[in-house]
């Protein structure tokens, strides 16, 4: 009995792997020449269009870049894009357990945002976020949670993480928060959930403003930890 050929996109999947596992073990930098695509055909020993096949994946990862009459430069993947592609995927569905996990990852950057944000914020930083706090109040108060209030709420915790000086935490926190407020799935709030998030709001800036790294860290719990279960 003969036994089956691997199929093209399992034997390309497994070279762009073994090529993944020799950059990073490699000592070549961002911009630093890799290969040639003919190279690469004739290094790994496969046909072109297999190598083509694996070099386009490393290439959607942001792990090789092409150019024209070099060949294939190592690149810089961004976090944050790729989050981007993966975070609505994993979530997708009436998975449950996905967007708890996903709510707990946005619960752990921002409360372990804080040793960051508080010491590194800046005057003008502080004045927009207390400006966003006031902006929520005025919506909140009258509409409670509604779409407006919910962008405003959003746009607090954004600065708040952009205080931080970090984009890669800033970046994937705005990613799981913009899943979050577009998704579907999420139960609306009760309206005494918009009156105590008002509150929260003006702590966090009284916190931020006094330099009381556990004022904040526990008002932050409390504000966000209804969404982890």
């Amino acid at each position: 009995m003969n036994t089956p050929e691997p199929n093209s996109d399992t034997l390309a999947n497994t070279l762009a792997s073994r090529i993944h596992a020799d950059i990073v073990a490699s000592d070549l930098q961002e911009g630093e020449l890799f290969m040639t695509g003919d190279q690469v055909s004739e290094h790994y020993a496969v046909s072109r269009s297999i190598s083509r096949e694996a070099l386009s994946q490393l290439r959607a990862m942001g792990i090789l870049k092409s150019r024209q009459r070099k060949g294939l430069l190592i690149d810089r993947p961004d976090p944050v894009e790729q989050m981007e592609r993966w975070v609505p995927l994993y979530g997708r569905g009436a998975n449950s357990q996905a967007l708890t996990n996903l709510a707990q990852l946005r619960y752990v950057l921002e409360v372990g945002a804080v040793d960051l944000a508080v010491p590194n914020a800046t005057p003008a930083q502080m004045v927009e976020l207390r400006r966003r706090a006031e902006d929520f109040e005025k919506i909140a108060r009258v509409h409670g949670h509604s779409p407006d209030a919910d962008q405003v709420d959003l746009a607090f915790h954004c600065l708040f993480l952009d205080m931080t000086g970090n984009e890669l935490i800033a970046g994937m926190h705005r990613v799981l928060s913009d899943y979050f407020l577009a998704s579907t799935i999420a139960d609306p709030k009760p309206s005494e959930d918009a009156q105590r998030a008002i509150r929260e709001h003006h702590l966090i800036v009284e916190g931020i403003e006094r330099a009381d790294r556990d004022l904040v860290r526990n008002v932050l719990r409390a504000h966000i930890e209804g969404t982890v279960t």
